[in-house]
């Protein structure tokens, strides 16, 4: 996977390229698309696991923020936030998906609290290193791995991710702080 530009940088540069396609400026379209294709790509790729699908899914969405920035104010993302309205059209994109393409079963509920990671102290691991964390990353499950990614590497927020992987809540919850006490267990063994 690509390394993400860091946010300050992308919502600088989202926004000023919004209000350069809000103007009309057909380069900026590409320049839009370029800086946020990786990002919505891998979202749709963990939702439906099937390039074909994720690719046209990510067209689908850049198609329906290309046809809403018409109706946005660019200032509003003066201060951030590019990601947050963005990051709607790829989770509803995907949501759609899923709608056409329903899952035979949903697994059992997994409860959080029954092993403690609900109680899962994340901020302080994250001091520890990025390098160290994506190492531990690795050796997750998959559906872990996933939930992980999703929501502290691509910004997902704790819906999104549900929605985008047409799980649960509650087992979305338990995996992600499964996930948590992996990563710090893998931490603490260095």
């Amino acid at each position: 996977m690509a390394r993400l530009p860091s946010r300050t940088y992308s919502d600088t540069a989202a926004a000023s390229t919004l209000l350069e396609l809000k103007k009309g400026a057909k380069e900026a379209a590409g320049e839009f698309v370029w800086q946020h294709v990786d990002r919505f790509y891998c979202i749709a790729f963990i939702g439906t696991m099937d390039p074909d699908a994720a690719e046209q899914i990510t067209v689908d969405a850049f198609r329906n923020v290309i046809a809403a920035v018409r109706n946005v104010n660019p200032k509003q993302f003066s201060q951030g936030g590019v990601w947050e309205w963005l990051s709607d059209f790829i989770v509803d994109a995907v949501a759609s998906y899923h709608e056409q393409n329903p899952k035979d079963s949903s697994g059992p509920i997994t409860d959080p609290t029954a092993d403690g990671s609900s109680q899962m102290d994340w901020e302080t691991t994250v001091i520890l290193g990025t390098a160290r964390v994506k190492r531990c990353i690795t050796t997750l499950p998959p559906e872990q791995k996933q939930v992980f990614i999703l929501r502290h590497q691509l910004n997902l927020s704790f819906d999104q991710v549900a929605v985008v992987l047409n799980e649960d809540p509650k087992n979305v919850m338990a995996w992600l702080h499964r996930a948590r006490v992996q990563v710090v267990k893998c931490l603490g063994r260095g």
